[in-house]
């Protein structure tokens, strides 16, 4: 994957306070990369024409149009990554729209609204829908997060997933002159963290794993050596690691693989309790083969 974006950002707005600052966070990012920033407004058209079919779609278009002409006041005659900023008003919902744009961009950014949990399992959410399914990288904004450089990046890695994601919170945090802080959690829960103690063979299979990690994090700061990069060992759950004590200043970095969105939220997945949870921007990079 490019960690760069130097094929564009998308960002998808609504007119909504949570979508304007997922603007101003995208704006940042596209200047940090020297990106092409695409602003995209979409509205959802029926499956059927009904009674009252021609009304609503006239009012689903006005406020997509709202909503871009927002975007671009609140713009003003900035020129995001130095390059002439493209603003367009496209049918369909917001999830299929950006998703298809993912396609041909580095990285889609979104708001994040305030959904309760059953509201996410039953309607979803556009951050979530894109977080599952999404080619590329998504950047989810929640409401009241920072959107200028963090002071801190943290990123969650697991085995099989260090290269893209490792590059990806390393190549931030360089471009964002802030430190990183490198999460690995491991021993799940007590039993397994007994059972790891009491088996030799587990336990040396454990500490190669470590040893490994640490050994990735060391070429990564080779390659960025003016990040400052500390790695952090844990034991418990992987999501409630990567949120302790994080502020809207933070950044947060996970790995995705790819499935279907609503079969994500169902099971919880890292990345998604992660989206639903943190107060901070949480970019997440799609890693690996799409899983089916």
């Amino acid at each position: 994957m490019s960690i760069t974006w130097y094929r564009g950002i998308v960002v998808g707005v609504d007119g909504s306070e949570e979508s304007l600052a997922a603007l101003d966070w995208a704006a940042r990012a596209a200047d940090v990369h020297e990106a092409r920033l695409t602003v995209v407004a979409s509205h959802a058209t029926p499956a059927t024409p009904a009674p009252g079919f021609g009304d609503a779609m006239r009012e689903a278009q006005d406020e997509a149009r709202h909503a871009a002409a927002a975007a671009r006041a609140r713009l003003g005659g900035h020129r995001p990554g130095g390059r002439d900023l493209e603003i367009i008003v496209l049918p369909g919902t917001a999830a299929h729209v950006l998703s298809q744009h993912a396609r041909t961009c580095d990285l889609v950014v979104v708001g994040r609204r305030g959904l309760d949990a059953l509201d996410r399992l039953l309607l979803g959410s556009t951050s979530s829908a894109l977080a599952a399914a999404s080619t590329g990288a998504v950047a989810v904004v929640p409401a009241g997060a920072s959107t200028g450089d963090p002071y801190r990046i943290r990123v969650g890695v697991a085995r099989d997933d260090e290269p893209d994601v490792l590059g990806a919170a390393f190549a931030e945090a360089a471009a964002r002159d802030c430190a990183l802080e490198v999460v690995h959690v491991t021993g799940s829960d007590p039993v397994t963290s007994a059972l790891l103690s009491m088996d030799p063979v587990a336990a040396s299979w454990h500490e190669a794993a470590r040893a490994d990690l640490a050994d990735q994090v060391a070429r990564w700061s080779e390659k960025y050596p003016q990040v400052a990069c500390t790695l952090v060992i844990r034991r418990g759950s992987p999501a409630g690691a990567l949120l302790a004590d994080l502020t809207p200043d933070h950044l947060v970095v996970v790995g995705g693989r790819r499935h279907p969105s609503v079969v994500g939220r169902m099971l919880r997945s890292v990345p998604d309790a992660v989206l639903r949870a943190a107060p901070c921007p949480v970019l997440v990079v799609h890693v690996g083969h799409p899983e089916e």
